[in-house]
Parts: C-alpha cells; sequence; structure tokens
C-alpha cells in the first residue's frame, strides 16, 4: 500500500527530468573551439560557469565531499531541464513577464506571513537558507508555472470512478491492531570473545578521516544589527556573493570583522581523537559537506547561520584497543544475537511469537493503529507502511531508529468514523495522481522533440577537477 502521508501531501510534481548519459548524444561536436560550452539543448548553451554554480549548489544541498558519475549526471539533468523548459516556453509562444512570475512567486504559501501576506524576508531567508540564487529561483518557478498551465488544460473534467473512490477509501479508513515486543536481550561476553571480534573487524574501530576548522556565527547580533532585518539578509548576500567570487578567507574576516572559532579535528560522527563526542560536534556534517576546491560555504544549522572553513584533512592515529571500543562490542555482539533470534522469530510457526518472547523475557505490548500516521510516536512512516501492508496473523520484523521489533498482525479493520470532506479529498487525489502522469509524459516528449548534445572533453576536464 502507498504510504497514507503521501497521498493527503502530495503536490504538483517538481523538478522531474531525469536521463542516463546514453539517451544524449556524446562526442566531438564541439572538437573546434566552444570549450567554455559543456552541452547544448538545440541552440541554448550550458556554459563551465553554469555548471561550477550547480555544482556548488549541489555540494551544499547534500553535504558532499566529492562527486561521482551519478552526481555529475544529476547535476547535468539540472541544467538540460531548465534549457529544455526555456525552449518549451518560447515553442508555446508564452511570454512569463515579470509580473506573471513575481505573483506566482508571491502566492507560494512558504513566502507567506502569519496573515497570509508575502513577506519579503521570508522569501530572502529562504534563498540564503537553501544556497539558491535569484535567477535559479525564477527558472525553477517558470518550470513550474508552465507545467502548472499544461497540467490544467488535461486536468479539466477528470472525475474519480467507483473504483477509485473504494480503493483510497479503503487506505484511508484502514485500522490495524498488533501485538510486538522489543528484541533487546543482554548477554554476557568474554574478554577472548570481545579480542577476536575487535581482531577480526580492527578496521572498523578507525575514526577515519579527521577534518579540522573554523567557524563564525553570522547571527545579526555578531553583524551589528538589533534584528533580522532585510540589511541583515542583504550583508548575507553579500558575504555569499564574495565566497562565490573566491574572495580570500581573512579578507572576509577583515571585510566584515568577523570573528572566528576553532573546529578541532573530528571525524564525520564528531567525535575527536579520544572518541569523545566533540562540542563542535554539530559542524561536522558541514565539514565534510566542504573540500579543496569549496572550502568555505554559509550553512544553516539549527536555524542559525554559521561561515565554515575547512583547514586541514588527515587520517587518525593507530587503533588502540580501550574500555569505550569494548562497550562499542559488546552492544555490537548484542545486536548480532538479537537479529539471529529475529531471523528465527519470523520463521517460526504463528502460535509461537508469544513462546519466544516469554522464553526470553521479552514484554509484549498491544498497539490500535487508527491509521498509517498513527504511529504512536514511535515507528516510521517506512515501518507503518510496512505494518499497514501486512495481513493478519502475519509476523514480521522491522528495524526501527537502531532497535530492532517483533510484530504480530492480531486483527484488521475498517474505521466507522466519519471523515469530513472524504469524497473531496478522495477527488483530489484522483487528479493529482493524474497530474503525475501527465507530468512524466510530458517529460518524455519534451526529450523527444528537441535535441540534447554533450561536450564529453569539457565534461571529462570538469569530473577530473572534482
Amino acid at each position: 500500500m502507498k504510504s497514507l502521508t503521501k497521498k493527503i501531501l502530495i503536490s504538483l510534481i517538481t523538478g522531474i527530468i531525469i536521463i542516463v548519459f546514453g539517451a544524449w548524444g556524446m562526442g566531438d561536436l564541439f572538437s573546434t573551439g566552444n570549450r567554455n560550452i559543456v552541452a547544448e539543448v538545440d541552440n541554448k548553451k550550458i556554459y563551465i560557469k553554469d555548471y561550477n554554480n550547480e555544482v556548488r549548489s549541489y555540494f551544499n544541498q547534500n553535504r558532499k565531499s566529492e562527486l561521482n558519475d551519478r552526481d555529475h549526471g544529476i547535476i547535468l539533468n539540472n541544467l538540460i531541464s531548465e534549457k529544455i523548459y526555456e525552449k518549451f516556453l518560447e515553442d508555446l509562444n508564452l511570454v512569463i513577464n515579470d509580473q506573471a512570475l513575481a505573483n506566482f512567486i508571491k502566492n507560494d504559501q512558504k513566502f507567506k506571513n502569519d496573515n497570509g501576506v508575502f513577506s519579503r524576508t521570508k522569501y530572502e531567508k529562504y534563498i540564503l537558507t537553501n544556497n539558491i540564487n535569484i535567477s535559479s529561483l525564477e527558472n525553477y518557478y517558470k518550470k513550474e508555472l508552465i507545467k502548472k498551465i499544461t497540467v490544467e488544460v488535461f486536468i479539466n473534467g477528470i472525475t474519480d470512478t467507483d473504483y477509485h473512490i473504494k480503493k483510497y477509501e479503503d487506505d484511508f479508513l484502514k485500522q490495524v491492531n498488533v501485538k510486538y515486543f522489543k528484541i533487546n536481550t543482554q548477554n554476557n561476553f568474554t574478554d577472548e570473545q570481545i579480542n577476536e571480534y575487535f581482531l577480526k573487524n580492527k578496521s572498523k574501530y578507525s575514526l577515519g578521516e579527521m577534518r579540522s576548522g573554523e567557524y563564525i556565527k553570522l547571527s545579526f547580533d555578531n553583524l551589528g544589527y538589533k534584528d533580522q532585518n532585510d540589511q541583515y539578509y542583504k550583508t548575507i548576500d553579500n558575504i555569499e556573493n564574495d565566497i562565490i567570487n573566491n574572495l580570500n578567507y581573512q579578507v572576509l574576516i577583515d571585510k566584515y570583522k568577523l570573528k572566528a572559532f576553532k573546529i578541532e579535528k573530528i571525524n564525520q560522527k564528531g567525535l575527536n581523537n579520544n572518541r569523545e563526542f566533540s562540542n563542535e560536534k554539530k559542524f561536522s556534517k558541514s565539514l565534510f559537506s566542504l573540500n579543496k576546491n569549496f572550502s568555505t560555504e554559509i550553512i544553516e544549522i539549527n536555524n542559525e547561520k554559521y561561515l565554515i572553513k575547512l583547514n586541514n584533512i588527515s587520517l587518525s592515529d593507530d587503533i588502540l584497543f580501550n574500555d569505550k571500543i569494548k562497550k562499542e562490542i559488546i552492544s555490537e555482539l548484542n545486536f548480532i544475537k538479537n537479529m539471529n533470534l529475529s531471523k528465527e522469530i519470523s520463521h517460526s510457526k504463528k502460535n509461537s511469537f508469544e513462546e519466544i518472547a516469554n522464553q526470553n523475557n521479552l514484554i509484549i505490548n498491544n498497539f490500535f493503529f487508527k491509521n498509517v500516521l498513527d504511529n504512536k510516536g514511535l515507528f516510521t512512516e517506512a515501518n507503518m507502511n510496512k505494518i499497514f501492508s501486512s495481513n493478519k496473523d502475519d509476523t514480521i520484523i522491522l528495524q526501527n531508529q537502531g532497535q530492532i521489533f517483533a510484530i504480530k498482525i492480531s486483527e484488521i479493520s475498517r474505521s466507522k468514523s466519519k471523515i469530513k470532506n472524504l469524497k473531496k479529498v478522495i477527488s483530489n487525489q484522483v487528479k493529482q495522481e493524474f497530474q503525475s502522469l501527465i507530468l512524466r509524459d510530458l517529460d518524455q516528449y519534451l526529450l523527444r522533440k528537441y535535441s540534447i548534445n554533450l561536450n564529453e572533453k569539457v565534461i571529462n576536464q570538469i569530473k577530473k577537477s572534482f
């Protein structure tokens, strides 16, 4: 069963052209001259500068420190998608002027204040938080407006059928009773067993790559403002532009009178050389999203902006067995034992669920889920989908946030409660699924309509530089 969450929250699909390299013309089309061109979509050119800007945005949004072939494919897809929609706009003789685009953007709920009015401050904050430049954002909304117009032309007049009503009513009204217990047996292990496991898995306990750096908190008061006003966001924007223009880090500090603090050597988990969580643990993901090409970035952490600078990269020292590693090994050995027990449960007879719980002194709990969203604050969305996809008397094993659960489906029922506007919700859902199909077919049509050619030599050079 598809996720009810997705059924309720699904909206107009965005960013949909996904292509493999084999679908494009790849060769020596640009073998003479035009060394700054990465690709062409008909007569629309994508330049190296466009690609580098997209790479910077991709690094920021995905917290990556290096790029593989798949990453480069996604980046190229994004750029080609923009050019395809530019061409489509021209072929439709559709003019989206500044006023039409501005109205479309202003109607986006995420840019409105509590009174439902467009907030310039929220708009600029969104741009900075997501590391998007205004031009890219406007191109994105142009594409969305084209899609919206195209979809509305086809979607008008579509109505739901008895099949759709029954299908979605069953999904919306399904209820499940379960019995479950946590598989968390604790076992005793000898020093010999622990040492043997350590020697076989020694490399596993390496701290791996270690990084150090600096951080600067870009709060409004640190930048000399009384609140988060337009001038504050303009200053943040100026700092971002200086970073894009490769202004020296120390020059940045001097120019904006910033105060920097050190980030000690930490690994990706935020552990320092003593295998303890560093006070700067919250910067670990940000630090590992940087590299020698992009060593300085503005990154938002817990709704606060920081300027992060990568300084040094090194490997951890030799792995020395200590009490911290011993505790980790005991925890891992217990997890292995519990996973083996979970396999025994999943392959056992249906009437042995309670017996296994009693044999291992595990407490059985009962839960009634009134719908797939009613997770009791315990299970993830994916695991709730597995529960609601199971049949009565099924026993399933779930790993959920580092814990193992054995779950038996004891009863499946249908809610008798009336859901307000259920027919309207179902009708809207049918239209939204048709929207998805129309947008998918629109992608295929556009890919056939426009020729796409890549400059293989330039692309390979770009890949090597990252």
